[in-house]
C-alpha cells in the first residue's frame, strides 16, 4: 500500500525532480492601483515562462500593441529553492525583486517586485 502511495505521489509532482520548462498563463492580476479585469488580462495575454536546465530563467510576457506581438522580458534567476514541506518551488531574481512560486498542482504566484501580484496555472512544456 505504501509503495502505491509513493508511486502516485511521484507521478503527481514529476516537474520538481528534473529540469523543465513551464508556461504559466496569468488568470488574475492586481497591483496597488489596479485590479485587472478578465477582459484586460485576456487582451494583454499576460504570462510567465520558467526555463530550467543549465541555470534558470524567468520571462514575463505580454502583448505589445504597437508591435502587435507578444514580447517578453527575460531574467536570469539568482536562487531556486524547493520547500519540501509544502512542495513549492521558488525562483528569485534579486536585482528586480521579482519572485515566482510554482506549487505542486502547477498553480503559480508571481510577485513583480513593484507591488504587483499575478497568479494562475502553469503547464509543463518540456520535461
Amino acid at each position: 500500500m505504501l509503495r502505491v502511495f509513493v508511486t502516485i505521489l511521484a507521478l503527481c509532482v514529476p516537474t520538481f525532480a528534473a529540469a523543465a520548462e513551464y508556461d504559466c498563463k496569468v488568470e488574475k492580476m492586481f497591483d496597488s492601483e489596479n485590479t485587472y479585469t478578465a477582459n484586460k488580462i485576456e487582451k494583454g495575454q499576460f504570462s510567465v515562462k520558467i526555463e530550467e536546465g543549465g541555470g534558470a530563467f524567468i520571462s514575463r510576457c505580454s502583448l505589445t500593441p504597437s508591435a502587435n506581438k507578444i514580447t517578453c522580458d527575460r531574467y536570469q534567476v539568482d536562487k531556486v529553492v524547493f520547500d519540501e514541506k509544502v512542495r513549492i518551488k521558488k525562483y528569485y531574481v534579486f536585482q528586480s525583486q521579482l519572485d515566482v512560486q510554482v506549487f505542486s498542482n502547477l498553480s503559480f504566484v508571481e510577485n513583480n517586485g513593484r507591488g504587483g501580484i499575478a497568479y494562475g496555472k502553469c503547464r509543463v512544456v518540456a520535461p
